[in-house]
């Protein structure tokens, strides 16, 4: 059910970038994109670049700690761990490892762990990186991951019915909402989140299960990052970024 309330928005800036993949900011307002399946990542003063061909084509990547920024290549079943400079700290091939785990899913944890979950199980997990050791905290899932997002503490994820979940450190799942149709989407700090669908942005309230259209200029939108209050959007090789401010 659509809100009838508007949420406004404050054009900000406009910055232009090449790259064929918009990822989003860390807290320390450096942006991160793809372009040729290289990881880039722009400051004001600096660009630094991560390039490992050898392992096919990036899958995602987490920088909400910029300090240990993971980078997932599924079709290599590996892990890669950054520094703030885009050193290559920590490379750690599943496929290796003595029990076999196949990753759909990766993000970063506390505590030198990363969140996994593996397709063969269909179990979330935490994978530590000092000690290299797993450990399962969930059951089997009973519906694939359509989508995930996580904090240090907490990792999200919807399923192929819509059902919006959330599993802790210590293996507490619950079930949040049914969400409504998207085509992207991203949790906010609130625990509510935006979604997209046609090129048009919601905000959605998971207590009250209503959302509110997003008033913005853009009639195509690439991709959509929300962070400290600011909403990026990306398109056609040009960043705009709006204050917001929701409910």
């Amino acid at each position: 059910m659509k809100g009838q309330e508007l949420i406004s928005t404050t054009k900000q800036n406009s910055i232009k970038i090449e790259c064929d993949v918009f990822l989003g900011f860390d807290n320390q307002q450096n942006n991160y994109s793809i372009k040729n399946n290289i990881l880039i990542k722009n400051s004001e003063t600096i660009t630094y670049q991560y390039n490992n061909l050898g392992l096919g084509k990036i899958t995602r990547v987490d920088f909400q700690n910029p300090l240990q920024i993971v980078v997932f290549y599924k079709n290599f079943n590996t892990v890669v761990l950054l520094d703030n400079q885009l050193n290559e700290i920590k490379k750690i091939d599943f496929n290796l490892k003595s029990t076999p785990v196949t990753l759909e899913a990766v993000a970063l944890s506390s505590q030198n762990q990363i969140w996994i979950y593996d397709s063969i199980s269909s179990k979330i997990g935490l994978y530590n990186v000092n000690t290299d050791t797993f450990k399962w905290i969930s059951t089997m899932l009973e519906n694939p991951i359509l989508h995930y997002e996580s904090d240090y503490t907490h990792f999200y994820w919807t399923d192929i019915n819509l059902n919006l979940y959330r599993i802790s450190i210590y293996g507490t799942i619950e079930k949040l909402v049914i969400l409504p149709k998207f085509e992207a989407i991203q949790l906010t700090k609130s625990n509510n989140l935006i979604y997209q669908i046609e090129h048009q942005l919601y905000y959605y309230d998971l207590t009250s299960k209503s959302s509110s259209k997003i008033a913005i200029d853009e009639k195509i939108i690439s991709k959509f990052f929300f962070r400290d209050g600011i909403l990026s959007i990306f398109t056609q090789n040009e960043i705009t970024n709006y204050k917001i401010i929701l409910p």
